[in-house]
């Protein structure tokens, strides 16, 4: 079994500071990139948006959904799992133990490969289109690995590599893209990109992944059935999970129109950066989640309410834009043949921000190993999110599909924070400043739509952006998010007696740079 081992007394790790510290800054890292890669990702989107017509847009999103689906294979949500077992448990050697998960995950990709291809052929995709998907496919081979190699990077806290990674492999995909576009692309040339993307991302993580831990390619079955065994609530759950967020699409395909298809596709660019910034948030916040529990609740509880400022934060900031003004901001990036959708994007927008809640709740699950129950919420919202798509897609195209995923993602988090609320050691969480985050979005809202009244939508959005981050610094979220802010903008006023306790105790976790090679190390971090 992968048991995470107790830290010994006054052991420690080079790769560890204060809690606090380590957790906003490879969040900063994560957000940074994410934010750099959104913005290369819908550029290359709306250069494929405008150089193919709506129908083949719509194809092209099929595709890349069905590619979505497959890390219901390819992940399976042993990621989570893996890292206890790479950080050098009681049984395993950190290098050794990597180089099988490595290998696990690539043969994981080639059967997901395999299944997208037979997916293909089940629902008739034409010769052209199947061949898109063959090419596309490749992504799989080359993610699946690509993003077992995070792990290594995850857990010394070094997420900065990852995040370089992301943006140079997005910005040869978006440079191909513009010159593919540029000599009238076609479907099955501009999934080419997303292949090249993949290429240059692994290329980049490899060798340094190698000089943190040496890796290579290692079959070892105890390992393996280990991995597998101990993932099956997380396999079955992100499983669920996968089918519940891109069931929709692949809904609207067979009820609707690939035109359809295409709008709500562009609606879900702008939610994939909140999508972004739930993962920029959760991976480090896991890693310190379990170093902290359960011998420094303080600790715990302090990463989990920062955390739940700092994504309530996102969400709002996204909702001023995307909420207040979906419809200019869709026809300036994709078009006006793509603004009919601006609704959906509201919608979604609205679901994912609770989504963003969602993630933060199951990464808590995670750490204190409380997530048995967690398929079985994420079969409850798939049924749910099915039943309401089979009679709203056929009344309401793509907005009946963003309301579905609306509703179904109320009653997911709903019930995670249920199961959340049973883990007694974590409360009380005090979370009194989040109620500032809707407060300064509807002051945005209403700011920005009546001077939307007077003057161009990028002036009003300007102002409702400024009003947001205006109430959020003075109401003191942003400080409650573990941004640092001066005492007279919202920040904490502390007494200089108070801050020598606070320097004492981020001394005590300090890390001896010995502790790695020590015979009872602390270790701790998880993926």
């Amino acid at each position: 079994m992968l048991t995470r081992r107790r830290p010994a007394r006054g052991a420690t790790d080079s790769s560890d500071s204060d809690g606090s510290s380590s957790l906003l800054a490879n969040t900063s890292w994560l957000l940074a990139s994410r934010l750099g890669m959104a913005v290369l990702g819908w550029g290359g989107t709306v250069l494929i948006a405008r150089s193919l017509s709506l129908h083949q847009f719509g194809r092209f999103t099929l595709i890349f959904t069905l590619l979505g689906l497959m890390s219901v294979v390819t992940d399976m949500g042993i990621g989570r799992i893996a890292v206890r077992g790479m950080l050098g448990d009681a049984e395993h050697d950190p290098s050794h133990f990597a180089s099988a998960y490595i290998t696990l995950r690539t043969v994981l990709g080639l059967v997901g490969y395999t299944l997208v291809l037979l997916i293909g052929l089940l629902l008739g995709f034409s010769g052209g289109m199947l061949a898109a998907t063959a090419v596309a496919g490749i992504v799989i081979v080359l993610a699946t690995p690509s993003a077992a190699l995070d792990v290594v990077f995850q857990s010394r806290l070094t997420l900065g590599t990852v995040s370089v990674a992301g943006v140079v492999g997005l910005t040869a995909q978006f440079a191909l893209t513009a010159a593919l576009a540029a000599a009238g692309g076609t479907l099955l040339l501009f999934v080419i990109p997303a292949v090249l993307c993949e290429v240059v991302i692994l290329a980049w993580k490899i060798p340094r992944a190698h000089r943190l831990v040496p890796l290579r390619f290692s079959v070892d079955r105890a390992i393996w059935t280990q991995l597998l065994r101990e993932a099956v609530p997380l396999t079955l759950g992100y499983g669920l999970a996968t089918i519940y967020y891109r069931v929709d699409a692949v809904m609207l395909s067979r009820l609707d129109t690939f035109e359809s298809v295409g709008i709500y596709g562009v609606s879900y660019k702008f939610v994939d950066i909140l999508h972004f910034a739930a993962t920029a948030v959760t991976v480090p916040l896991l890693t310190v989640l379990v170093r902290s529990w359960p011998g420094d609740m303080p600790a715990f509880r302090d990463a989990v309410r920062r955390s739940a400022m700092l994504v309530g934060l996102i969400g709002g900031f996204a909702s001023v834009g995307l909420v207040g003004f979906p419809g200019p901001i869709t026809t300036l990036l994709y078009g006006k043949d793509y603004a009919v959708g601006q609704h959906a994007t509201q919608v979604l927008i609205v679901a994912q921000v609770l989504t963003l809640f969602s993630s933060l709740a199951l990464t808590c699950l995670v750490s204190v190993e409380r997530h048995r129950i967690y398929p079985l919420v994420m079969l409850v919202g798939l049924v749910l999110n099915i039943s309401a798509n089979l009679v709203l897609i056929p009344r309401l195209s793509y907005e009946g599909a963003a309301v579905a995923t609306l509703g179904s993602e109320v009653v997911v988090l709903a019930l995670l924070l249920v199961l959340l609320s049973r883990v007694t050691e974590m409360w009380p969480l005090d979370l009194r400043r989040l109620v500032v985050v809707p407060l300064a979005l509807g002051l945005a809202l209403a700011a920005g739509w009546s001077v939307d009244l007077v003057v161009p939508w990028v002036l009003a959005a300007t102002v409702a952006t400024l009003v947001y981050l205006a109430v959020a610094l003075l109401g003191g979220a942003v400080a409650g998010a573990g941004i640092p802010v001066p005492a007279r903008l919202g920040g904490p006023r502390r007494d200089p007696a108070e801050a020598a306790v606070d320097t004492a105790v981020d001394t005590a976790v300090e890390v001896d740079p010995g502790a790695a090679t020590a015979p009872d190390p602390a270790k701790d971090t998880t993926s």
